[in-house]
């Protein structure tokens, strides 16, 4: 430094320390730039230095600018940029104090500077930005005010020289606005490569500017850019950047490209393999939740921010990853969206489950489909997983999504029942890992568990099983949390029986490990055992029962000596309380006693020496009370057991005397205990049975013509002692039937015929106060239960192929084949009597039918079940004819007047044992238990077993083989067994329902290839019967349709079904247009013979152009046969169009910005949409030439005709559904396809509806006369009825015109959309003739004052609909 600069720094100093500024400005004033420069540089990039010169010539040359100094304008400007300088050159420590002192006296004198200065330190920034890809960190909070005031800047005229590449030509001047240069800058800087670590710095910096829209957008693309550049732990950083930055616009595309990065990476680092990319996948979901919580605060700030990202979902829900999944968990802790996201993502998860449903069983569209982009599932599962780490905040918003997901799916909605039951699977497996993982999580899922159980709301048994599942995986986790089960206890009183015992059930493990929890439990039980109300003992006494059994089974299973002692002492401490129970009022005891008999029948309590020997102090002391003398033939006092005064029943020995047949045969099964002698029970029964066999109605003061009637007292008892005898008889059969040491089966046979007697007498003869008969058949008076039942009928329906193989998988210890030949024969005597087998299949069918009063049978029981009444009965029928007479066993082959056929019962007992199976789900078994029956399908066991495909599918094929030629011959005895080929049709349409959908999601090969022709084949033989000569009954019709309608998709190529369930990549497959001929044709015939019966019935002639042949017999169309399969028929169509509206949403939707976006060449969307549309078109004609056939027909009847219109509408709602969605396909042109159903319908259709309707409402009610005008026709005989028939048809056609004025709104749309004329198709004027004639309404009210109807007085008006009716508000 020369002399001269010392000085000059020595007059600068002092004359800061006196803050003399506007003499420190003049004396700079005088100076070159390059020695203000010099001066800065000097002081600037002294190590030791404290920038207090700087600061000096910054505030001289603000204060001399301030005095009005030409010059001090340009001074400033001067050591500003001077200044700026030095901090992009000099690389010192940002945070001392003099660079923070400097920075914010910039800030301050940053209004004084002038235009060329400010373009001049913008530029400078710029360049440095350019050259070391970062920005000065002292200047951060000055350059935005900067660049802000350079866009305030008027125009100016700049070269090259000044700033580089903005004029047009070197050394040419041009004008420039401070908007344009700003423009310039931040387009500059998004093209320049930044520093790893500056980069949220120059982020910050860009997004506190005043941008536009565009360069919002510009400046978020560059940031998204940088962020894969990036270390992993500076991304939370830029994302929350990248929130701010949206402050200014452009929300959705920021959100968009935020969630496209992440999910980028978690495809790359998801099949991590090695350690260091499981590390990394680790640190990725830690920054994940980082960043989730930048976003939820970023929302918090900017309530638009979190519509931008539901608008993203709604729009990308079909390939949303677990980080937005997660994000928008995150988003349901708002208050403000929790709604909106949890339907959004229950909506999600529905959608995606119903849709795979939708598509494995739609075969006429699946080959065009691919597969879902998302699956729910995975999503949710990849959530739970991470949440243990990194994404512990979204917990509670899964949590409550699962919550509402499982009572949404409890309530009946839109989606299909399977769907349904696969979410609420994955939500209970869900909320079973959340609870195992997060403390903090579980007193709030026990909370709501037990809140749905005490109000009881549809989803509470669901919850149930949710808890039994969580207290059996790990009891102690649920033991901090038993007081909030406790609070719910006070609940149990209003409980019904089935909820309060499936809540023992969930909490038995807690009830015997946790003393407090058990003593609160057994105290509330028993304050309720003797509660005021007999439904409340009722309950608790259900749920005392269920704490028997659970001790009971408990104590059958290996564990440790304590817990066996502990076990035992809460098992007698509850059958103490149950003692005390047999004490209270006979419904009380009737119900105990019951329900005791049903645990008898498990084999744990058979086994359980403590129960037993308890139990049979109890009844041996009770019985005695009621014995009666040895030289009476009743061995029961009945007198005792019915009150003299009330003549009701005091004591229930019916059920009594049962509990203890149960109880002496599990004493007989335990060689140790019981007394011996003539008291023990065994001999006490033996003395019963002999003695009831002997007896006479008269022995019970029973007269066969006495008076039974319930509206007299002497009715009533002698009902009630009926019912009481019997109940006792029917016990002996039961103990008889079971006993190991019975040695007379002749016994049993005289106390069922005395059973039967009785039986017969009280059927007949009760009645009640309208003098009708109170009870159906003897087997209402039946307390067998369904084991007992199984076993016998077993024997009796004995399967051949057990008797012939001695290595059939039942023929195992201790009943192997030598043990079940010989049994077998021991029962000829029961088997050869017929009414006593009809009698036991009968039972067995109430057991699995009933509902209220009893528990339901397990599964395993109705596979049992099943396997009986197949081939025990069933199955005799499949085999061929040889001279056409089938050749059944003696006991089948009998058939009565009165009775049902023993193979009429077991076909109606195969049928409630496959409804049954349906509603549970577990139908798939049933072909398993039938055809290859296992000892493990026969046993309680939650696991089923795992079969391969091919021989799955090869036993469901046989099933539905051998019930097809049941079915056949039994219809080639017609018409003696026509009821039973109905029934057995049934079953078959059950079990072809659930093959069905098995083949279309079958990826074996082989297993495809059986099913398919097993199915084709069934369609086939269905189609044959309905041409063939068969009884006008419409029973049997319907049924054989709806087997028809279960098969018909099976009718098309096999090529169809050897493609793959699901494609992963697009394949453009050619649109054959055969599909639907192959597939409707049987019912195209069908549907034409129904036409033609209908005009012979209707006394039309037939068209001249149609052929005779082929022609079915038309006899069996009837007036009664012909709505019953028009209404099935109905049901199919509905059916058929559901998968057509569901095949419509399937075309591709693509915004304007996504087809912007789209590569030019990249037309797989189009391709694969046109190709949906076709079909979907193609499926919608085919549809509409059957329905065309039925509306150029007069119906028989009117609800024929109701059924048909249904059908329109339905076609007009469809083709609507498919209308609108080509408005939202904006790249889908209208194809050929689209025209011809257009003109179909919109045409031809309508003309022809219209001329049904027109026809059908010119014949209702009080239509006239067209020979006699004044000749009143004779009106209907209820002419209210008649009026309300009308009226209910008039709201019919007002919803078709409705939806026809609907599809004409759509096409018209859809035509000026595409600039393409489809007025033409159009019948408008149609649609408005649909109308109703007032005057041939009947009006009651004229009637009522004696008036009759005027008809030459009567006024026809039209009635117009200016509003869609209810039902059609959907639309």
């Amino acid at each position: 430094m020369t002399s001269e600069d010392t000085e000059l720094t020595t007059q600068l100093a002092a004359l800061g320390r006196t803050k003399a500024y506007v003499e420190a400005g003049k004396l700079l004033s005088e100076q070159e730039d390059d020695v203000v420069y010099k001066l800065v540089e000097d002081d600037l990039s002294t190590d030791a230095g404290t920038g207090a010169l700087t600061l000096t010539l910054i505030k001289g040359s603000s204060a001399l600018a301030e005095s009005g100094h030409t010059s001090g304008s340009s001074v400033l400007g001067t050591v500003c940029s001077a200044c700026v300088g030095q901090i992009c050159e000099d690389s010192a420590d940002p945070e001392t104090q003099k660079w923070t002192a400097i920075s914010d006296t910039l800030l301050q004198v940053l209004p004084q500077l002038g235009p060329r200065s400010i373009i001049d330190i913008a530029f400078r920034v710029l360049a440095e930005l350019k050259t070391s890809g970062t920005l000065p960190t002292p200047l951060a909070s000055f350059l935005p005010m900067l660049l802000d005031t350079l866009g305030t800047i008027g125009s100016v005229e700049i070269t090259s020289e000044d700033v580089s590449a903005v004029a047009a030509e070197d050394d040419v001047r041009v004008t420039r606005t401070g908007s344009e240069l700003k423009a310039y800058w931040i387009e500059s800087a998004c093209s320049y490569k930044w520093h790893a670590q500056a980069s949220v710095r120059v982020c910050a910096l860009l997004r506190e500017l005043v941008l536009t829209e565009a360069q919002v957008e510009r400046v978020a693309s560059r940031v998204q850019r940088q962020m894969e550049c990036m270390e992993l732990m500076e991304l939370p950083a830029m994302v929350y950047q990248l929130l701010l930055l949206s402050r200014h616009g452009s929300k959705r595309n920021i959100v968009s490209g935020i969630f496209t990065f992440f999910d980028n990476m978690e495809k790359q680092l998801k099949d991590a393999h090695s350690d260091d990319e499981r590390k990394r996948w680790r640190e990725l979901g830690d920054i994940e939740g980082t960043i989730m919580l930048h976003i939820s605060y970023g929302i918090k700030q900017d309530f638009e921010l979190g519509d931008a990202l539901i608008a993203f979902a709604k729009e990308s829900s079909d390939s949303l990853s677990s980080f937005s999944f997660a994000c928008l968990l995150s988003l349901a802790r708002i208050h403000r969206f929790e709604d909106n996201v949890t339907v959004l993502l229950r909506t999600q998860l529905l959608r995606c489950m119903h849709d795979e449903d939708m598509r494995v069983g739609m075969v006429w569209v699946r080959p065009y489909l691919l597969e879902s982009g998302s699956d729910a599932q995975e999503l949710l599962h990849a959530v739970v997983e991470r949440s243990s780490y990194g994404w512990d905040q979204v917990t509670q918003s899964l949590i409550q999504l699962c919550l509402n997901t499982m009572d949404y799916t409890a309530r009946r909605n839109t989606y299909s029942p399977v769907a349904c039951t696969q979410a609420r699977q994955t939500c209970t497996r869900v909320l079973q890992t959340a609870f195992a993982t997060h403390e903090f999580v579980r007193g709030e899922i026990v909370d709501q568990i037990m809140n749905r159980v005490v109000f009881q709301t549809k989803s509470h048994m669901h919850f149930l099983d949710l808890l039994q599942l969580l207290a059996a995986n790990d009891v102690d986790t649920v033991r901090p949390y038993s007081t909030k089960i406790i609070d719910a206890l006070d609940s149990i009183s209003v409980m019904s029986s089935r909820t309060l015992e499936g809540l023992v059930r969930a909490i038995a493990p807690l009830f015997f490990d946790d003393v407090q929890f058990r003593s609160s439990l057994i105290l509330v039980l028993r304050k309720i055992l003797f509660a005021h109300g007999v439904d409340e003992r009722r309950v608790a006494l259900s749920g005392l029962f269920v704490l028997i059994s659970c001790a009971a089974q408990s104590l059958d299973c290996e564990a440790g000596q304590r817990q066996s002692n502990v076990r035992l002492a809460v098992l007698l401490e509850v059958l103490g309380l149950l003692r005390r129970c047999l004490t209270q009022q006979p419904e009380i005891r009737k119900a105990a006693y019951d329900q005791l008999s049903t645990l008898l029948d498990e084999p744990f309590a058979r086994n359980n020496a403590a129960l037993l020997s308890t139990l049979h102090g109890i009844f041996q002391t009770e019985f005695m009370k009621y014995q009666a003398d040895r030289s009476h033939d009743s061995p029961i006092n009945f007198q005792l057991c019915v009150s003299p005064t009330t003549h009701k029943v005091t004591m229930p020995v019916a059920s009594f005397m049962q509990c203890f047949a149960k109880l002496t045969l599990a004493l007989e099964s335990s060689s140790t205990l019981g007394p011996s002698g003539s008291e023990s029970p065994s001999s006490i029964w033996t003395d019963v049975c002999t003695r009831f066999s002997r007896a006479q109605m008269e022995d019970f003061e029973l007269d066969a013509n006495g008076d039974f009637a319930l509206d007299s007292p002497s009715g009533v008892r002698n009902n009630n002692t009926a019912r009481l005898v019997i109940g006792c008889i029917d016990a002996a059969i039961e103990y008889e039937l079971c006993s190991t040491t019975n040695t007379n089966p002749a016994l049993v046979v005289e106390l069922f015929s005395k059973f039967q007697r009785f039986s017969d007498v009280l059927c007949t003869r009760c009645v009640d106060e309208r003098k009708k008969r109170v009870i159906g058949s003897a087997s209402e008076l039946s307390h067998m239960t369904l084991p007992t039942v199984l076993n016998v009928l077993e024997l009796m329906l004995s399967d051949p192929r057990r008797m012939d193989n001695p290595d059939h998988a039942l023929n195992c210890a201790p009943h192997d084949h030598t043990w079940f030949v010989a049994h077998t024969s021991g029962v000829s005597l029961w088997a050869a009597n017929t009414a006593f087998v009809r009698h036991l299949l009968e039972i067995a069918l109430a057991r699995v039918t009933e509902r209220a009063g009893m528990c339901e049978e397990p599964t395993h029981r109705v596979l049992h079940l099943a396997y009986i009444a197949y081939s025990g009965a069933l199955a005799a029928c499949a085999r061929p004819l040889e001279s056409g007479i089938l050749d059944l066993p003696a006991n089948l082959a009998k058939r009565s007047a009165k009775a049902r056929s023993i193979l009429y019962v077991a076909a109606e007992t195969l049928v409630a044992c496959t409804s049954v199976l349906q509603s549970r789900g577990k139908l798939d078994l049933l072909h398993v238990a039938v055809m290859r029956p296992q000892l493990m399908l026969f046993a309680p066991n939650d696991d089923p077993p795992t079969i391969d495909a091919l021989l799955d599918a090869q036993y469901a094929s046989a099933l539905i083989t051998g019930l097809r030629n049941t079915s056949e011959q039994m219809l080639a005895q017609k018409p003696v067994m026509a009821r039973e080929a109905t029934t057995v049709l049934t079953s078959l349409h059950a079990v072809c329902v659930q093959l069905s959908r098995t083949g279309n999601c079958c990826s074996n090969e082989g297993a495809r290839a059986v099913i398919y022709k097993t199915m084709n084949e069934t369609a086939r033989w269905a189609f044959s019967l309905v041409g063939g000569e068969l009884p006008g009954d419409a029973n049997l019709l319907r049924n054989i349709t709806m087997v028809l309608t279960s098969c018909q998709p099976f009718l098309q190529p096999e090529t169809v079904f050897a493609r793959p369930p699901l494609q992963l990549t697009f394949v453009s497959v050619p649109v054959d247009v055969r599909m639907d001929d192959y597939e409707l044709g049987t019912l195209s015939r069908l549907i034409g013979s129904i036409c033609t019966a209908s005009r012979l019935l209707t006394n039309i002639e037939a068209d001249p152009n149609e052929t005779d042949e082929d022609e079915p017999n038309l006899g069996i169309f009837t007036a009664r046969t012909i709505p019953a399969l028009v209404t099935v028929l109905a049901a199919w169509f509905k059916a058929e169009l559901h998968q057509v509206d569901w095949a419509s949403t399937q075309l591709r939707r693509m915004s304007a910005s996504e087809l912007a976006e789209r590569p030019e060449n990249d037309a797989e969307d189009l391709v694969m949409s046109i190709q949906v549309e076709r079909r979907v078109c193609g499926r919608i004609h085919a549809l509409s030439q059957l329905l065309l056939q039925l509306l150029s027909t007069v119906m028989p009847t009117q609800a024929a005709t109701d059924q048909v219109i249904r059908m329109f509408h339905d076609l007009h709602r469809s083709f609507a559904h498919l209308t609108r969605t080509k408005l939202q396909c904006v790249q889908v042109p209208i194809t050929e396809s689209y025209i011809d159903c257009l003109s179909l319908i919109c045409s031809t259709l309508n003309t022809h509806a219209h001329s049904m309707i027109i026809d059908k409402y010119g014949a209702l009610v009080g239509s006239a006369d067209t020979e006699n005008p004044k000749k009143k026709t004779k009106l209907t005989s209820s002419k209210s009825a008649g009026k309300s028939h009308v009226l209910r048809n008039s709201t019919l056609v007002s919803s078709l015109v409705y939806q026809m004025e609907l599809t004409e709104k759509y096409v018209g749309m859809v035509a000026a959309k595409h600039k393409t004329p489809l007025a033409h198709y159009l019948k408008r004027s149609l649609a408005r003739d649909f109308r109703i004639e007032r005057d041939r309404l009947h009006d009651p009210l004229q009637d009522t004052e004696g008036n009759s109807l005027d008809e030459e007085s009567a006024d026809t008006t039209m009635l117009m609909l200016d509003s869609p009716p209810p039902d059609m508000l959907d639309d």
